[in-house]
Formats: C-alpha cells, structure tokens, sequence
C-alpha cells in the first residue's frame, strides 16, 4: 500500500441524501472521524479485503424487484463468448443464439474465474 503520506490529490464524489449526511456525520464525530477520514478508512478496507469489509445481507424490496426484472429479461447469455458474438451479430435474442457448452467459455472468462477461485482459498 502507498505510504500515508502521498499527497492525497484524487476526488472521489457522492450524492446522498441530506439527512443521511448529517446523520452520519454525526456518528462519526463521535467516533473521531471526518467523512472524508471514514470514506479514507473504508476504501483502504476494500483494498486490504479484497472486497467490501462487511457483509451485504438483504436487499430492499426495491432492489429485489429490480433483481427478479433483470433475471426475467430476454437475452441473457451462457457465456462471455455468447454475448460478444451476440453484440457482433446485433441480436440479444435468445432463440438467435447458440446453446453454451461447458467448454465454451471465452479464455479470458476462464482465467478471471480460476484467478478469483484461487483468491478465494487464499484468505
């Protein structure tokens, strides 16, 4: 990781709500913390995880329904390959397409698989 005293020069922006702005604030005041030192303190958690540092458990009705529409949507593809092959062909019909074989996953798709698989064991 980069030494602490980098000269922190990149922006990151977010819109929130202001209530949960100035809830928040308030909780980390508390605690010692600016938003921009628990934001700081998240992302450099992300890093060292390998992922987000905590545990996502339920979605909210909305983002279920929205989960449950994107399943249900036409076009979906078996496999990386498909889906670049469908892009080319300009169609996301599902009867225009090939059926995926087990085989049939792009290379890069492949080694992206294997290359987090072995992160996974590694923690």
């Amino acid at each position: 990781m980069a030494s602490s005293k980098q000269r922190k020069s990149a922006e990151v922006r977010s819109r929130i709500e202001p209530e949960l702005k100035e809830r928040s604030t308030a909780v980390l005041a508390a605690v010692g913390l600016d938003l921009s030192g628990a934001i700081r303190l998240f992302l450099r958690q992300v890093v060292q995880v390998g992922g987000v540092p905590f545990d996502v458990r339920h979605p909210t009705a909305l983002t279920a329904a929205a989960m449950q529409e994107a399943r249900e949507l036409p076009g979906r593809y078996d496999s990386a390959q498909e889906l670049f092959d469908g892009l080319e062909a300009g169609t996301d019909k599902p009867e225009t397409r090939r059926a995926a074989t087990k085989g049939g996953l792009h290379k890069a798709v492949r080694k992206g698989l294997a290359k987090t698989e072995s992160l996974g064991s590694q923690r």
